[in-house]
């Protein structure tokens, strides 16, 4: 599939001359590489704008040596520039179909020179300077006087290691289109095959209007650009989303969604055995533009049961010409150069409808997909029934479609009220709403065969009132009194609430109610007008009593302790977790955990409500044998018993087993309690013998056991 894009809008003003004071960087990276000896290749790669650079590159380019610590300049190396090492770079994009503007240009050049780099402490710092930017750069303060600084740092490290620094494998590109995805490659090569970490970084200030090319340059340290608000190092062409980048492979990923001209600075990080190297520093000019994509698109349901015209929707962008062909065998070679096109099947069956935009031309593009024509059989039909509008409406439905063919396999319910949308995928659902007026109720079926059919109803919703209040809720007594109507307010209606034992106001809308044994609380509501009256009912009940003993126990391994809890028949006991217990679900479990464990008891009433115990049972690990066991022999023969020579015991933190022959070659060695010797050695079974091994065993408790013996492989 081929693609047509139209550079509708780059700004040329971006691309306007200005005032020839000094050259307008577009960009720029340093980097070295050890010769041995101390001497070091460096390389400075500058960019600068064809039309709108004055002067030329600089020629000599300076380039300063400083000292790391203390900033102090040790040495200024001036390099001439190589007229052979100029270049352009083609703006014409692997895509024939983007239109570039004429004036867009870009040179580049490379300065190179060795420098011998003898050991200092704190090491060096190499510089490049230079003003300035481009005076139509979107993200930055004044950028017409904002200079940019190259430089890369040599460490003590990098120079004990003679440490090659990482390299940019290419130059990203010149343009991206506004509100289109890129994925563009910021990787680097590392000749030492260090560890590389890509992030995003501030670009750094450099030379002033006032000494745009500064021989030497200016010393250390150096400020980062003046980001314009709202841009910043996390958000440099605007967002959200943001602009990201991979810090593994280094792919800078992003959706720009503003137009304009931006610098972008990236870091890749070098790191040796954890340890920081050094970081190369790049930045960049990018522009932004609008950019159109010519895309063949179209909707058509997937299925269509309710005849043999298909009404195609042509969802097309950037394309005036169209090319439809409908593939139909009763009908050979039918097609359309419609935009929207009718067109009529001549039977049933599976289609397959493509369109091509821009046909005959460089920059077409096709969409294909399928329609499936079915017989009409599914019908959608439902029945309202059980309403009840006392507190809220509620509607009970029962589902009546029908399908002559096919069966019915999903249903989808919505029923709207103004802001309200409530949805169910039951076969025949209720929906409860709690305001009054006008819904609408719509049912879409799905047959299995994937036909679809709707059904629309409206329902007027009329409520008794408004309260909150649910009949025959239950609450526990934990914590003191309980409310009764927590959620409600005073909606115009009187309360009665019977018994009135326990209940500090038997008339409150919401009273507390702190009961001495369980209650069942009713309430009459009656409206003011004396119309409507409904009942409801709250029950309060008093969560178990229970104890446990004992709640702290020690035993050795292998020793077992009862715990027993206060006992009913109607209690449901729930011990967790579940190991060492011979039953997690009685109120008296004999507990044989082969570590230190905590229990929790959680005893549930038939009322549901629940009270939570602890008990601690605390192991002692006995770090010898015959709690340790080591097999005298073993039989490999996979019958499943016996197979495997290896450590036996619970607690152990660490193990180690190793398996010597008479001649005292080792066979064998594990330091996993679960890994075993299975009488084989290099992938060949070893012959019935009696071996040594010796074996070393930390416990739980930090105490430890070793042993030496014989072992007899038997088969």
């Amino acid at each position: 599939m081929s693609k047509r894009f139209y550079f509708l809008s780059l700004v040329l003003a971006l691309l306007l001359p200005m005032a020839a004071n000094a050259t307008h960087i577009v960009g720029g990276e340093m980097t070295y590489k050890c010769l041995g000896n101390n001497l070091y290749e460096i390389k400075l790669t500058i960019f600068r704008d064809c039309y709108n650079g004055e002067p030329w590159f600089d020629d000599p380019a300076a380039i300063g040596i400083f000292a790391n610590e203390s900033n102090q300049l040790l040495d200024s190396i001036l390099i001439p520039l190589d007229s052979m090492l100029n270049d352009t770079l083609d703006p014409t994009l692997d895509n024939d179909c983007f239109v570039i503007p004429p004036n867009v240009c870009v040179h580049t050049t490379t300065y190179t020179t060795t420098r011998t780099l003898p050991f200092i402490a704190g090491g060096y710092y190499l510089v490049y300077q230079r003003c300035c930017r481009n005076h139509t750069i979107t993200n930055l303060v004044a950028p017409e006087d904002v200079g940019a600084t190259y430089g890369i740092q040599l460490n003590e490290f990098a120079l004990q290691q003679c440490n090659n620094s990482p390299v940019f494998n290419n130059w990203p590109p010149l343009y991206l289109c506004v509100n289109q995805p890129f994925n563009i490659d910021q990787s680097a090569v590392d000749l030492d095959g260090d560890s590389l970490v890509y992030k995003l970084c501030n670009p750094l200030t450099g030379a002033t209007p006032q000494t745009p090319m500064p021989q030497p340059p200016n010393p250390p340290p150096y400020f980062t650009v003046p980001w314009l608000a709202p841009y910043q190092m996390t958000n440099q062409i605007g967002g959200p989303p943001y602009m990201e980048i991979d810090p593994v492979t280094g792919l800078l990923t992003g959706l720009p969604n503003v137009i304009g001209q931006f610098v972008i600075g990236i870091c890749v990080e070098e790191y040796r055995n954890g340890q920081l190297i050094g970081t190369n520093r790049r930045d960049y000019q990018v522009n932004i533009g609008v950019c159109a994509e010519t895309t063949a698109s179209f909707f058509t349901p997937s299925i269509q049961c309710n005849g043999l015209t298909v009404d195609l929707q042509n969802q097309s962008t950037n394309a005036d010409e169209f090319l439809w062909l409908f593939n139909d065998p009763g009908n050979p070679g039918a097609s359309s150069s419609l935009a929207n096109p009718v067109y009529t099947y001549s039977d049933t069956g599976l289609y397959q409808i493509t369109l091509i935009a821009e046909p005959g031309t460089n920059c077409t593009d096709t969409f294909t997909t399928n329609i499936h024509f079915l017989a009409n059989s599914l019908f959608a039909n439902f029945a309202v029934s059980d309403l009840d509008c006392e507190e809220e409406f509620t509607m009970s439905i029962t589902d009546s479609s029908v399908d002559t063919l096919s069966s019915i396999s999903t249903w989808a319910w919505t029923l709207t009220q103004g802001t309200t949308v409530l949805q169910s995928n039951e076969q025949s659902p209720s929906f409860t709403l709690t305001q009054p007026g006008p819904a609408v109720l719509t049912l879409i079926v799905t047959a299995e065969n994937g036909c679809k059919d709707t059904l629309q109803q409206p329902f007027p919703v009329v409520i008794f009132n408004d309260t909150a209040l649910e009949d025959s809720l239950a609450f526990c007594l934990t914590n003191g009194a309980v409310p009764l109507n927590p959620d409600s307010a005073f909606f115009g209606a009187v309360f009665q609430w019977m018994p009135p034992d326990g209940l500090d106001d038997p008339t409150s809308v919401n009273p507390s109610a702190n009961p001495a044994v369980s209650t069942a609380y009713h309430v009459l509501l009656t409206d003011v007008t004396g119309f409507c009256e409904a009942e409801r009912t709250v029950i309060i009940n008093l969560p178990p009593d229970v104890t446990v003993t004992p709640s702290l126990d020690t035993i050795g391994l292998g020793e077992s302790v009862q715990i027993l809890a206060s006992y009913d028949p109607s209690y449901t006991y729930v011990w967790t977790p579940v190991e060492g217990l011979d039953n997690a679900n009685i109120h008296n479990p004999l507990a044989s955990p082969n570590q230190s464990m905590g229990y929790l008891l959680t005893v549930i009433d038939s009322n549901g409500c629940f009270v939570e115990r602890d008990v601690l049972i605390v192991l002692t690990t006995i770090c010898e044998e015959p709690f340790i066991f080591i097999p005298t022999g073993f039989t490999p023969n996979g019958d499943g018993k016996n197979d495997v020579f290896k450590i036996f015991g619970n607690n152990l933190t660490d193990t180690q087993l190793v398996v010597y022959d008479r001649w005292g070659e080792k066979v064998f060695e594990s330091n996993d309690q679960a890994v075993g010797w299975d009488g084989s050695f290099n992938g060949k079974q070893l012959p019935p013998d009696v071996y040594g091994f010796y074996a070393i065993v930390r416990c739980e408790n930090g105490e430890s056991f070793s042993k030496k013996g014989n072992v007899t492989l038997m088969r």
